[in-house]
């Protein structure tokens, strides 16, 4: 049996000035005991647990960091968290227009004319809000890429966005959600073009220097290498992502203390000089009958027990990631884990008791 401990930090600064309680609060059991048999069981060999509320900031370690160490993953450790790098992607959009430097309601074409030839079979319009809410028909990945590789960005160049944007054009008729790494690339590739600068730079001087995220990489510094955590998939550990120049879609590496900064931001529990951007990522954007959006974000509305609750999920080769966020009861989760099955239940049991976990054996493996 794999040990467990408890990180609280008693003295996070909140936005009123109030020092946070010093009690120490325990996961629900049945969460607690889910993580451990899931680990157990193979599915996943470690995970954190963050949680922040207006009592302060808690941490929750299981497992371990790679197969080759019994040392537990922390609130310090580095992970991939994925898709989720998605949410400060839109952000960083979000600040950008804020700032005048662009405009999400622009035709995409504006910042990438090549995508004048995208649209030639369609009269509607494709917008940069269309890319980030994954609303503009494109397809899941260029259709140049190798689905079935892992790494089938690692050499991808903007010469083959290109010859992907010329050989494909979308349909005429609207689209509604269609989930699209894609529409990130062009995105990614539209901001550099339009400001003159890498995404990274952007990401570093306009998100996470402001919000005070610094132990968030896309690459890691040599320095830092004995935090990095080691993706795990069916029993053996995978390699570091590698999503070569466009890291927009998911290359973003970050630790459950740096994550909860970044939710403490969304409820309002941390000031920052990007409150504004931030709350206009929280406005509705588009809904069908299965799926609410805002910029960045899903939104789930639970009848059960009244709460609208903000998450995501990420996934890379051997790491799973969720955040997500009560704004009413100014309250976020995270979970990182080593390893390839979902678990958003366990995030979403900590945020609303009404939650059902699922049996382990249902997780969908990624």
């Amino acid at each position: 049996m794999n040990t467990r401990k408890l990180v609280f930090l008693g003295t996070l600064l909140l936005a009123q000035g109030a020092n946070a309680a010093t009690t120490q609060e325990q996961l629900p059991s049945d969460v607690s005991q889910q993580i451990q048999e899931r680990i157990d069981e193979g599915y996943h060999l470690g995970t954190v647990i963050g949680v922040i509320d207006e009592t302060g900031s808690r941490y929750y370690s299981f497992g371990r960091k790679s197969l080759a160490s019994d040392v537990e993953p922390d609130e310090n450790s580095i992970f991939e968290i994925g898709s989720i790098t998605k949410c400060f992607t839109a952000l960083l959009v979000v600040d950008l227009e804020l700032d005048g430097k662009l405009s999400m309601t622009d035709s995409i074409d504006k910042y990438v004319p090549a995508f004048k030839d995208v649209m030639k079979g369609s009269d509607r319009t494709i917008t940069l809000e269309s890319l980030i809410t994954h609303t503009s028909g494109l397809p899941r990945n260029p259709l140049n890429t190798d689905p079935n590789d892992d790494d089938r960005y690692k050499n991808y160049s903007v010469g083959d966005l290109q010859t992907f944007l010329e050989n494909y054009t979308v349909g005429a008729s609207e689209a509604g959600y269609s989930y699209s790494n894609a529409g990130i690339l062009i995105l990614e590739h539209a901001i550099e073009t339009e400001l003159g600068k890498s995404y990274e730079e952007l990401m570093a001087s306009r998100v996470l220097s402001k919000l005070g995220m610094n132990d968030s990489f896309f690459d890691v510094p040599k320095g830092r290498a004995d935090e990095v955590v080691i993706g795990f998939r069916d029993g053996e550990e995978t390699d570091a992502v590698d999503v070569g120049i466009f890291p927009a879609m998911g290359g973003l590496r970050s630790t459950a203390r740096d994550m909860l900064t970044f939710l403490g931001a969304q409820i309002g529990l941390i000031p920052t000089s990007l409150s504004d951007a931030i709350s206009a990522t929280h406005e509705e954007r588009y809904a069908d009958e299965n799926m609410v959006l805002s910029l960045g974000w899903r939104i789930s509305h639970r009848e059960e027990s009244g709460k609208t609750i903000y998450s995501f999920t990420g996934g890379t080769t051997g790491f799973v990631s969720f955040a997500a966020f009560d704004i009413e009861n100014r309250k976020g989760v995270v979970v990182l884990v080593n390893g390839r099955r979902w678990f958003s239940d366990l995030g979403f049991r900590i945020l609303d008791s009404t939650y059902p976990l699922s049996d382990p054996d249902t997780l969908q493996a990624q």
